[in-house]
């Protein structure tokens, strides 16, 4: 998981001044929540927690001194694990297609069980949005809430991934995490990096598209491996065709 979210956060050192006004959050958390919840901050780049609500206690019978990022993949039921790894991993293939400027317009939800401390399981609702962004888009803060829905399921069985739009981006329900994610095919790459695309389509090589569009040829290989890796593409013929099915440019 660790190596995960370090992906997520594109290896920056996560050194970035947080300020927050955490009391408006809390205000909007306890009208809207369905039950008992804990809501944190945490760190992707450093991958620690920075801020734990007290609600932790109430929820999960535990001190926040004991709430961690260990603690909550140590206690997800070991039916959940596999798939709260694969939800994870699919959440940063999701971002790192994201544009940068969508970043902080997108919340993540699923659920899983967790252990509490007298070694019952309780429902968790996991919702988190970005807080902290780089430039290009690099997760650094998040902050998530977590809520007892254990009331709520009736059938016990896990509700699926979703990510949830905001200020009118289009939402993206129960995503099947079996399959490459090829959401916002229309919108994965920068305009930097579709202007190299369109060059690449051509047939131009790195140093005739750096001479085109007055960069450097380094930045040109670090645009081509981006766009390879945005569109899931192996190698230039496999990107030619999908550039052609998908509508890119």
């Amino acid at each position: 998981m660790k190596k995960t979210w370090h992906q997520i956060a594109r290896n920056h050192n996560g050194d970035l001044a947080a300020s927050f006004e955490l009391e408006i959050y809390k205000k909007m958390l306890d009208i809207f929540q369905p039950g008992e919840f804990y809501y944190y901050i945490a760190n992707i780049a450093q991958v620690e927690m920075e801020f734990i609500s007290d609600g932790v206690t109430k929820t999960l019978g535990i001190g926040k001194e004991e709430f961690s990022i260990e603690y909550i993949f140590d206690c997800i039921h070991p039916e959940d694990k596999g798939r709260f790894i694969l939800h994870e991993q699919k959440v940063t293939d999701f971002f790192n297609i994201l544009p940068a400027e969508k970043t902080l317009k997108y919340k993540v939800s699923y659920d899983y069980r967790l252990r509490c401390k007298d070694g019952s399981y309780k429902w968790i609702l996991q919702q988190v949005i970005t807080i902290q962004s780089t430039e290009d888009g690099a997760v650094i803060r998040v902050m998530g809430v977590h809520t007892d829905i254990t009331h709520l399921k009736t059938d016990n069985r896990p509700s699926g991934l979703s990510f949830l739009g905001l200020d009118g981006e289009p939402s993206y329900c129960n995503v099947d995490v079996g399959q490459t994610l090829l959401l916002l095919s229309k919108e994965i790459f920068s305009k930097r990096e579709k202007e190299v695309l369109r060059l690449i389509i051509e047939g131009r090589s790195s140093r005739e598209i750096a001479d085109t569009l007055h960069i450097s040829r380094y930045t040109v290989d670090s645009h081509r491996k981006k766009i390879l890796f945005k569109s899931n593409c192996k190698n230039l013929v496999e990107l030619g065709a999908r550039c052609i099915r998908e509508g890119w440019l």
